[in-house]
């Protein structure tokens, strides 16, 4: 808000000679004297008591001249009395003596001899009164007579004697009536002075008065000192009114600055009504970007659309403006042509400027945020007032920009909180919600309006201890900021897993005001990870197993070689025939079974093709009826129109097997088995994160068995989990399962529920190929000529390989390892056509010999040879691309081997 009062201008303390002072401290002002009272009031009462002074101090000097007059009389007269009375005169004689004398001094007289009257000449004033000192004065016909009484004690007699003095009396009567005309004479003076002091003086000022007082200037009276006095009073109004209209605008700004809620609405109020306050052609306001470079700018004045289009940028804000901008007091420049900071010239289209008055607008910390600026003042120069004024604008105005930038910080910010995929929770510090984002509710189920108010304690899951809430309570609290994980309830009475970080919010005064939550779901990264680790368990089962069964399958290779060498050496009805079968019956389960364990792990090149799920189910049924028991009875519910599926048809019946008999130990008592096929969209895989354009193919197997707990059923695919009694079962059927499924590309889910039964569904992605058509057997001659190297470190297989290449017709030369085969190979190069070649060897694997022997002879024939796959091993693909013949897996027959020696060997080689 700006502060009307001019600087310099203001009380300093408060007293009773100010009104606002007077005003502020609740007292009332005491109500102006006017002239009369003030002024003439006085002289008139003086001029009163003057005259007043003056008659009574006459009256008093007449009476005491009068007075020493009667006395002096009076005196002589009664000298004259006892003169006589000193005689030796007889009574009579004395008495014709004062009547004789009385007479002749024109006294009046009585001689009494105690009540008694002895002589008396005319009527003696009966109403007389006799002072202490024996003077006499008394009353008659409005007449003063004065005398006194005197004792003959040698007559016995009292002699009283008064005399009127008229003289004197109308001598009084004369000065008094001077006085009262004298009087008359002053209060008639002071009435026509009060006249003239109204007619002249009151009057016209209070013309003067009446017109002010009606918001009119004060008209001329032709009296010089009120028309210099009434043209004093009609500049201060003057200013007064000016100063209250800048006073009204600048209030009217700040009101309007603390409603605009927009930096435009802003600068447009600004450079709207600071114009009326400084009379300009133009008057302009700019907003500062971070660099300090003019980011906004509005003008008022001139026709800011065509000056933008004639001039096509904002101004750099060198030169003049430069100087303003890092000025911290006004910028009042007069004449902008002769200052040092003016460029010289202004770009085509900017108006030209004459004067300036410009001044920044600072940020709380003191930074320039905005400039406000005026040029071309219309009447004159700029003043010391247009600074000022100037300086309040600028100081409401930053409060206003200020006030709209963090408002628009903090709504950027409350927009990123709102946005934020991280939970964000407000608490008092007793723990009590004040807010919450919209993450919140996403993970947790709750809504704003259903937390606010209460206690975090609603989302507690039970998982985490007095101790864990203790230990976090007790590091907030003492302002240190606490991390770790959650398991918290929802809405619904899920739980979830977060990571939170918390942390307190002090106040000004270093106090704890609130505490601040960032929490991160970490619910489905934990399933990952789970998920992760169960990868990890059972890659490095699989590669365990993997090494196993690459082991199994060299020994297997020996086994089923040299059974097959017998079974061929021996006549048909030989004894040991039976022998030599269930050897090479059981070389076979055992190079079956490795084969599974290695596709489980995927270290089997599985040979997908075609097929359809249908056909596999019932080419798997007559299986399922001799392994399921006639308590259960197997139900199908197989759909006619199922796409095709790429998929290893004989680990597809490897899946239906094992969840049969999963299904068949879950229902001791009997039930039913019920395998059902359908076609579903690729929605179903969205989910799961493996989109499919042509749908899926499900296969749902379900029971009606004893079914499952909730935490059994997380750990079903786990390898080696069973749920059967010790020795009754491995734990890696479903774990193959879930293996199978994954290599084709598909998933797994189940639903179970203890009482009810078990669902397991099974999602292929489907194939828009058709189901290929099988081909006829090749050639059952496999016989050939030439010298073939043989490189392996298993004595027994290299044996073998000896025996069944000599009698295909092939010379052998046989090497133990990597270097010998390659010294033998440099010595015999020009007669050797191919070498057999195992993979994996000691000291040097196969691919450095691979490379050793191209280096020798480039386009050799090289024949690779492994317990692995050419999936599991990666290296055999590179070879296979390098120059590499082919690849057979042992254990191998001799067919296999025949074959692929010949095809190595090429044509003309057989």
């Amino acid at each position: 808000m700006v502060s009307f009062a001019r600087r310099g201008n203001s009380c300093s303390a408060r007293s009773a000679g100010c009104r606002f002072c007077t005003f502020l401290s609740g007292q009332r002002p005491v109500k102006p004297q006017g002239i009369i009272l003030k002024i003439l009031f006085p002289i008139v009462a003086f001029m009163l008591l003057l005259t007043v002074f003056v008659s009574l101090r006459t009256r008093w000097i007449i009476r005491g001249i009068m007075n020493n007059y009667h006395d002096s009389l009076i005196s002589q007269e009664r000298g004259e009395i006892e003169n006589i009375l000193k005689g030796d005169l007889s009574e009579e004689a004395l008495l014709s003596v004062l009547r004789t004398h009385f007479d002749t001094e024109n006294f009046m007289y009585q001689v009494k001899r105690g009540d008694a009257v002895v002589a008396s000449c005319c009527a003696f004033p009966e109403g007389y009164k006799i002072n202490p000192d024996g003077s006499m004065t008394a009353m008659m016909d409005d007449s003063q007579f004065y005398g006194f009484r005197i004792a003959a004690k040698k007559y016995g007699l009292m002699i009283d004697v008064l005399r009127e003095f008229p003289h004197m009396t109308e001598f009084s009567r004369q000065l008094n009536s001077t006085v009262t005309v004298f009087s008359i004479s002053i209060l008639l003076m002071v009435v026509y002075v009060l006249g003239v002091v109204r007619k002249n003086l009151l009057k016209p000022m209070r013309q003067i008065m009446d017109r002010i007082g009606h918001g009119e200037n004060a008209a001329l009276t032709h009296i010089r000192e009120l028309d210099e006095l009434g043209s004093v009073v009609n500049k201060a109004f003057a200013t007064a009114e000016l100063k209250n209209m800048q006073a009204r605008i600048l209030h009217e700004i700040a009101v309007s600055l603390n409603k605009n809620t927009t930096l435009e609405d802003i600068m447009d109020t600004i450079v709207g009504q600071s114009n009326m306050l400084i009379d300009t052609e133009l008057s302009s306001i700019a907003l500062y970007d971070e660099k300090g470079d003019f980011s906004k700018l509005k003008v008022y004045g001139v026709d800011e659309a065509k000056i933008r289009q004639d001039v096509k940028r904002l101004p750099r804000g060198e030169g003049i403006l430069k100087l303003m901008k890092f000025s911290m007091v006004p910028v009042k420049i007069n004449d902008i042509a002769s200052h040092p900071a003016f460029s010289g010239a202004f770009p085509v289209g900017h108006p030209v400027l004459k004067n300036f008055l410009g001044y920044p607008i600072f940020s709380k910390d003191g930074r320039p945020i905005a400039a406000l600026y005026f040029a071309n003042k219309r009447h004159g120069d700029f003043t010391d007032e247009d600074e000022d004024i100037l300086t309040a604008i600028a100081s409401d105005a930053a409060v206003a920009i200020q006030r709209v930038q963090d408002t628009e910080k903090m709504e950027r910010f409350r927009r990123i909180i709102e946005s934020s995929f991280d939970v964000i929770v407000i608490t008092d510090r007793n723990g009590i919600i004040e807010y919450v984002n919209n993450a919140f509710e996403a993970v947790t189920g709750f809504s704003s309006g259903e937390v606010t108010g209460q206690s975090t304690n609603l989302l507690k899951s039970g998982v985490h201890d007095h101790h864990f809430y203790r230990n976090l309570w007790d590091t907030i609290l003492s302002g240190r900021p606490w991390k770790g994980e959650f398991v918290n309830r929802r809405k619904d009475g899920g739980v979830y897993n977060t990571s939170a970080v918390i942390f307190p919010v002090f106040s000004d005064a270093g106090e704890i005001r609130n505490f601040v939550s960032i929490q991160r779901d970490l619910t489905e990264e934990k399933k990952l990870y789970e998920q992760l680790l169960r990868a990890q368990k059972m890659e490095a089962i699989g590669t365990l197993a993997g090494g196993i069964a690459h082991d199994f399958n060299n020994l297997l290779s020996a086994v089923l070689g040299y059974a097959e060498i017998l079974k061929e050496e021996l006549p048909a009805d030989h004894p040991l025939q039976k022998a030599v079968g269930i050897i090479e019956n059981s070389a076979n389960r055992g190079a079956d079974l490795a084969s599974r364990i290695l596709q489980v792990t995927r270290k089997e090149k599985l040979e997908f093709r075609v097929v359809n799920l249908n056909g596999v189910i019932e080419d798997t049924l007559e299986l399922l009826s001799r392994s399921i028991p006639k308590t259960i009875s197997i139900e199908m519910k197989l759909s006619p129109e199922l796409p095709g599926i790429r998929a290893d048809a004989t680990q597809l019946q490897q899946v239906i097997m094992n969840l049969a008999v999963n299904a068949r130990d879950a229902m001791p008592e009997g039930g039913r088995i019920i395998i059902e096929t359908a076609s579903v969209g690729k929605e179903n895989g969205a989910a799961n994160g493996m989109p499919s354009a042509g749908g899926f193919v499900k296969l749902s197997v379900s029971d009606t068995g004893i079914g499952m707990e909730e935490g059994i059923v997380h750990k079903i695919f786990d390898p080696f989990f069973t749920t059967k009694e010790r020795g009754s079962g491995t734990g890696l059927g479903l774990y193959i399962v879930h293996s199978i499924v994954s290599n084709h590309g598909g998933y797994t889910n189940l639903y179970s529920e203890p009482g009810k039964g078990t669902r397991f569904n099974v999602y292929f992605p489907a194939s828009a190929e058709l189901p290929a058509a099988e081909t006829p057997d090749e050639s059952e001659d496999y016989g050939g000529t030439g010298t073939i190297l043989v490189i392996e470190d298993e004595p027994d297989v290299r044996e073998l390989n000896r025996d069944i290449l000599q009698k295909l017709g092939y010379s052998v030369i046989t090497a133990p390892d990597g270097k010998e085969g390659l010294r033998i190979f440099r010595e015999k190069n020009a007669e050797i056509g191919l070498v057999l070649l195992d993979i994996i060897m000691p000291m040097m694997n196969g691919p450095e010999v691979f490379q050793a022997l191209r280096t020798i002879v480039p386009d050799v024939r090289v024949l690779l040879v492994s317990g692995y796959s050419s999936a599991a091993f990666t290296g055999i693909d590179g070879l296979l691309k390098s120059g590499a013949k082919g690849f057979i897996q042992k254990p191998f027959s001799k067919k296999t081997l025949a074959r692929a020696v010949q095809k190595a060997l090429g044509p003309g080689n057989s």
